[in-house]
Formats: structure tokens, sequence, C-alpha cells
């Protein structure tokens, strides 16, 4: 499975420089995609450095752009994350926007679901996002997040819900696929993750998960570590790859 982690905005600073050098000593059989306050050169070994954003294409002030994480050997960024549509009024074409300089600069880009959470909605959403963009030969990462949980900080998550949304983006998604080109996308589940949350996505079918900034020492995300080397095994056991 895919894990990212998004340490949003809050979490001190030197406490990230030791979050980032702890991680590296653990043993990671998953993807791990971490997202500090700040891009970091993507120079570690068992895990990547991710882009908690990307600037709009056009000059404007305080926000990366793509060349600096094409400088920093980033290759993943979050767009259209929920905190930045709910406190800063992030449109959709915004977002749009974001997104297609992702997939200008060779950038896979992290889409961010979730202001909806009925499954037509959410496809409604995913659309207005994509529009105009070209997808041929292109990855990208679905991040869908339950609103209930992170708007109370609670895994309140209905079961039922995350399925009906999975299965929903993963229909769109294949008939995406088939006729743009698109080369790869995973769909991942956000939404106050702990190890039980892994769990539920796994059943259900999504390739990952997206965690905040809870876990801020080492030592508190290591059973999340667990859980995901788990099923690692549980999946090479049962289809030997």
């Amino acid at each position: 499975m895919i894990c990212i982690v998004n340490f949003k905005n809050m979490m001190h600073y030197e406490k990230q420089l030791k979050w980032l050098q702890d991680i590296e000593r653990e043993f990671l059989d998953f993807k791990l995609l971490v997202a500090p306050t700040l891009p970091e050169h993507n120079r570690y070994h068992n895990y990547e450095i991710v882009a908690q954003n990307i600037s709009l294409v056009q000059r404007t002030v305080g926000e990366v752009s793509a060349s600096v994480l094409n400088g920093l050997k980033i290759q993943y960024a979050f767009v259209g994350h929920l905190e930045r549509r709910r406190l800063l009024n992030e449109t959709t074409d915004m977002i749009n926007e974001r997104l297609i300089n992702c997939l200008h600069n060779h950038i896979v880009p992290i889409i961010c679901l979730g202001i909806h959470s009925g499954p037509d909605l959410v496809i409604r959403e995913l659309k207005s996002i994509l529009k105009n963009s070209d997808l041929s030969d292109q990855r990208v990462i679905i991040a869908y997040e339950s609103l209930k949980s992170t708007q109370s900080n609670q895994p309140v998550y209905s079961y039922v819900e995350m399925e009906a949304v999975y299965l929903k983006l993963k229909q769109y998604m294949d008939e995406l696929t088939n006729s743009s080109g698109l080369s790869a996308y995973h769909l991942v589940m956000g939404g106050h993750i702990n190890e039980e949350g892994i769990n539920v996505a796994e059943k259900i079918g999504y390739d990952g998960v997206l965690i905040g900034d809870r876990y801020q020492e080492v030592t508190s995300f290591q059973p999340l570590i667990k859980t995901l080397n788990r099923i690692k095994r549980e999946r090479l056991l049962t289809h030997g790859s």
C-alpha cells in the first residue's frame, strides 16, 4: 500500500526534522510519501519527500513553483487539499490550474477530494478539477477524505460511504484511463486514519491511506508501520507479489 503523511503547518520544524531522520531507521515494506511544511531535497532512502502544494502557473508570491520542486527532485505534489479549500477558499478552477502545472512539469498530482460525501457529487468534483487537462501517459493519485472525520478529528467515516465512493471512483477512473491514455492511477483513503482505518482501506480495495499530523513522533507512528508491513506480507503470501 501507499502511505502519505502530511505534516501540514503546526508541527514544530525541529520535530519534523527528527521525524524524517527517525523514519529512515525503520523497516518500511510499503511506499511512504512524506510532505513536510517546507519541501526538502528528496534525498532519503526508504521514503520520498512530496510537496504540500504547487503554485499557480502565473506569476505569484509565497508558493512553491514547479521548477523548485523539480530542482529538489520532488515527484509528487498535493493539489486541492481540503484545508486549503475550506480556509483559503481555493476554487476548483485554481486546483485545476495547479493540476495542469503538475502535469506539464512531470510531477504526479495528489488530488484531494472530500468537500462532498456522496459518490455522484465526488465524481462531479473530480471532473471539474480534471477539466481541460491532458492525462495522456500521466500518473495521478486520488485521495478521498471523509469530511466528517476531518472536521471532528475522529474516525467517524462510514464503511458504506467509503466503499461507495471507492467503487464510483474506480469505475470513473477505469473509464478515464481507457479514453484519455492515463498511464496509472491510485486511490487513497483519508480522514483521521489509524490502524483500523488502514485495515478498512485495505478491505475495501483502496491502494493506500492519507494520514495527517497526529503522529508527531515515529514511536507513535510505529503501530501503523506494523499494520502496513503486515498487509504487504499477507499480499505476498496470497498473490505472490
